[in-house]
């Protein structure tokens, strides 16, 4: 078990070491940023969202709790078979590649693309085209919400390294910046059994970011720095881009 230069994601996120690793994350700050979102964003139950790379549907499952019709989709399989344990009549999952079509899922009234989902892929012309069939099916003037991180506030950080021991199994791993993106190669021990994994994310300034927006059929409309939806800074750990269908 291991990883590839091109498509290290479709292996490692389906893996139970990725799920094990990760399984801290807060749901708790998910409904927060999600609440705080729909109020910015001005959107009501019975409107309809789609949720692009929903990993096990975590934001999907607030979205539609608050009254929204939600559509999630991701690449990983494993993801998608914990997510489906939610569907209801407004809840439906999807294993897809956001490089794809989906227009035959319909048109939505917005869409979100978040905790650093994106920028997984080595051209950029493949991060054009998955936000390209973002806006294909929004609604006229329905809106995008992209959350990012922001690499300039921890690029001076790095390289580090960090252990983790989860249930036996033991977790080493070193994030460093390379070659415009960040990279994190994690070593997984369990056992006698040893397995060597690598994330990596491309390195997007905000500015970049709005451009890719721009030239995928979205206008910007505001850029936030953080979950409470402050605006953007130089060091502000995250890049939140609202844009909208032209």
């Amino acid at each position: 078990m291991g990883t590839s230069q091109e498509e290290w994601f479709s292996e490692w996120f389906d893996t139970p070491y990725y799920h094990q690793l990760y399984k801290h994350r807060d749901d708790s700050e998910a409904r927060e940023f999600i609440t705080t979102l729909l109020f910015k964003m001005e959107l009501f139950a019975g409107e309809s969202i789609l949720d692009v790379a929903c990993g096990k549907g975590r934001h999907s499952r607030v979205f539609n709790e608050k009254g929204m019709r939600v559509t999630g989709f991701d690449l990983s399989p494993k993801s998608i078979e914990q997510a489906k344990i939610y569907e209801n009549s407004n809840l439906a999952f999807h294993i897809h590649d956001m490089r794809k079509s989906y227009s035959k899922w319909g048109e939505f009234d917005a869409a979100v693309n978040l905790f650093t989902s994106f920028g997984y892929f080595d051209s950029r012309d493949e991060d054009v085209q998955s936000l390209k069939n973002i806006a294909k099916v929004l609604k006229d003037e329905g809106l995008f919400v992209q959350d990012y991180l922001n690499a300039s506030s921890v690029i001076d950080s790095l390289p580090n390294n960090g252990k983790q021991s989860i249930d036996g199994v033991s977790y080493l791993w070193k994030k460093q910046y390379q070659n415009g993106f960040i990279t994190k190669d994690i070593d997984v021990k369990e056992g006698k059994d040893k397995y060597h994994f690598q994330e990596k994310v491309k390195v997007y300034s905000k500015d970049e970011l709005c451009e890719i927006h721009e030239s995928s059929g979205l206008t910007v409309k505001e850029v936030f720095g953080n979950y409470k939806l402050d605006l953007f800074q130089d060091d502000s750990p995250r890049i939140i881009i609202v844009s909208q269908k032209k």
